[in-house]
């Protein structure tokens, strides 16, 4: 439907009546009647004034108007809307509405003046290297686009825009190698995201849900990263990336699970000391997950499994204490749990002091009141350090802990391996959009293998996996 003058302004004054930070005026000069509508704050005022306002007036004054937008203003970022929606989306996002009227017709243009609230490019705080780019992503995607475009100096690169939540309506950005990602990959993306329904997008976290559909699996579908180098290797590997205005995450899919193994640092060390750090985060996994259980469940079931030294170390710490060893590590692991959120909840500048000295006090309060032993405060320290080896799976892992301690505590080292094959079975079956979860070790990639848990940067730097 084609756009009039009168009807786009009152429908402009009534979506936003009562909209304080609104301003809509209008203007006579000579034949022609203008309008001019913006947000306050979205817009710099200064650049609607000098920039769309006084250069319009001066040229309708002057002659009679025909809609040379780009002549007068000299804008080349200027847009021709073709409905209402697209003006109203416009004006949300921070563009300045233009809006003649004269004998020779009605003509229409968004001109962007945004001087939105933006922080600046910093070091993103959740991927911490050592050495390599320390450039991390910020809320604005323009200045994420170009932080991406910086790394990826080519053409190949590709961006495509739309708009997800009835209320928010957020802007949600693709991002992918034209000539690396599978294209059908792509578009299979973008109609997932345009059937969407959601009546609010506020965070990449919440897309990333949204795309898991009625699924609710347990580990990670979807990357997620703050570093900008580290999503350009996604990139280049064949991954697609998703921008969420709003947010500093960056989304990449498919996902599998070697790459909660893998740091942007790996591929700036020696390859033998990256290779010993990835089998270390595997080995810390493991002990993160099932360490507590072994504990209880050899020490309550299979005593005879223990050296005699630690059985007798064992039974010599634990004398007199009035709970049994399961209750015992999970009041622990509990404990423990309680003080990592308070930790993490409170003020930085208190969080970390706070989280340390209740640490400290609390183990050795509960080991000096007899209410717990040394052994299952070393056992629940460690099992919960290692956790954090492997952040993109910290989550997870809590759960499975308790999991498999409740396994332990009531069937034993039986009750382990049930669960054990029963975890093995739900992640084989998992898949990333398509892809294998455990890939390439499941189903076995030979060249994939060469970036699983070996570092062979000179094979795998800059390649395009094979998903």
């Amino acid at each position: 439907m084609e756009l009039t003058y009168q009807e786009t302004i009152e429908k402009l004054k009534n979506e936003f009546r009562d909209c304080a930070d609104f301003q809509l005026g209008e203007i006579r000069a000579g034949e022609n009647r203008l309008a001019l509508a913006y947000f306050r704050g979205l817009c710099d005022r200064t650049a609607v004034s000098e920039t769309v306002l006084r250069p319009m007036l001066a040229c309708l004054r002057q002659k009679r108007f025909r809609g040379n937008f780009g002549e007068v203003l000299r804008n080349g970022s200027m847009a021709f809307p073709g409905d209402y929606g697209e003006v109203s989306l416009a004006l949300l996002r921070g563009d300045a509405f233009l809006a003649v009227e004269n004998q020779s017709g009605v003509f229409f243009c968004l001109a962007p003046v945004f001087a939105g609230v933006s922080r600046a490019v910093t070091q993103p705080e959740t991927d911490v290297t050592l050495r390599g780019p320390r450039l991390g992503f910020v809320e604005d995607t323009d200045k994420s686009m170009v932080l991406l475009r910086q790394f990826l100096r080519t053409g190949d690169l590709k961006f495509t825009s739309l708009y997800l939540g009835d209320v928010t309506r957020t802007r949600i950005t693709i991002a992918y190698l034209e000539s690396r990602a599978d294209l059908s990959f792509v578009e299979d993306l973008k109609n997932r995201l345009a059937s969407l329904e959601a009546s609010a997008v506020m965070d990449a976290g919440y897309l990333e849900l949204l795309l898991q559909g009625k699924r609710n699996p347990l580990f990670p579908l979807m990357g997620s990263t703050e570093k900008v180098d580290k999503a350009a290797s996604k990139l280049l590997a064949g991954r697609v990336a998703l921008l969420v205005d709003g947010s500093p995450f960056v989304l990449t899919a498919p996902y599998v699970f070697g790459e909660s193994l893998q740091s942007a640092e790996d591929y700036l060390r020696t390859p033998y000391y990256a290779t010993a750090i990835r089998c270390l985060r595997l080995l810390s996994l493991v002990v993160s997950i099932f360490l507590p259980a072994l504990f209880v469940a050899l020490g309550e079931f299979h005593p005879e499994l223990l050296p005699r030294a630690i059985l007798d170390t064992l039974g010599s710490s634990r004398e007199g204490l009035p709970f049994p060893l399961f209750w015992e590590c999970f009041f622990s692991l509990l404990v423990f749990e309680l003080v990592r959120e308070v930790g993490v909840r409170m003020p930085r500048t208190v969080g970390d002091a706070v989280g340390l000295v209740a640490s400290i006090i609390l183990g050795d309060a509960a080991v000096e009141a007899g209410l717990a032993s040394t052994l299952v405060i070393m056992a629940v320290a460690l099992s919960a350090v290692c956790a954090f080896i492997v952040p993109a799976m910290m989550y997870a892992t809590v759960l499975l802990r308790f999991s498999f301690l409740f396994l332990g505590g009531f069937f034993g080292l039986p009750g382990i391996c049930v669960g054990l094959c029963f975890l093995i079975a739900s992640v084989s079956r998992l898949e990333s959009f398509g892809v294998p979860y455990l890939s390439p070790l499941s189903p076995v990639n030979p060249k994939g293998l060469q970036d699983l848990l070996l570092t062979l940067p000179k094979k795998t730097l800059g390649r395009r996996e094979e998903l």
